[in-house]
């Protein structure tokens, strides 16, 4: 697996398992939520800053982030999708 597909499948889990949701993942990073998205999709390659800002604004280490699935205690094998919201719009910053 490569580390682009275990960053995105660790992002998901540590998300899901704090119980946020990609809008407000988003919001506490800085970071545009289809980002957030494309991120867990393993469709981007983040940057060393961005990974930074994810383990921040979910509170855990760095390393969380890109260890293999083996070395994590838990991750969950089938994810399921979180609800539908609908948009929200935002005031320009």
């Amino acid at each position: 697996m490569e580390i682009r597909d275990v960053f995105a499948r660790n992002l998901r889990a540590i998300r899901h398992e704090k119980g946020i949701s990609q809008e407000d993942l988003a919001d506490r990073a800085s970071i545009d939520r289809t980002y957030i998205s494309s991120l867990e999709r393993g469709k981007c390659n983040p940057t060393v800053l961005i990974v930074e800002r994810l383990a921040k604004a979910l509170g855990v280490p760095i390393a969380l982030l890109v260890v293999t699935t083996s070395e994590r205690e838990v991750l969950p094998k089938n994810l399921q999708p979180g609800p539908r919201r609908k948009p929200v719009t935002r005031k320009a910053r």
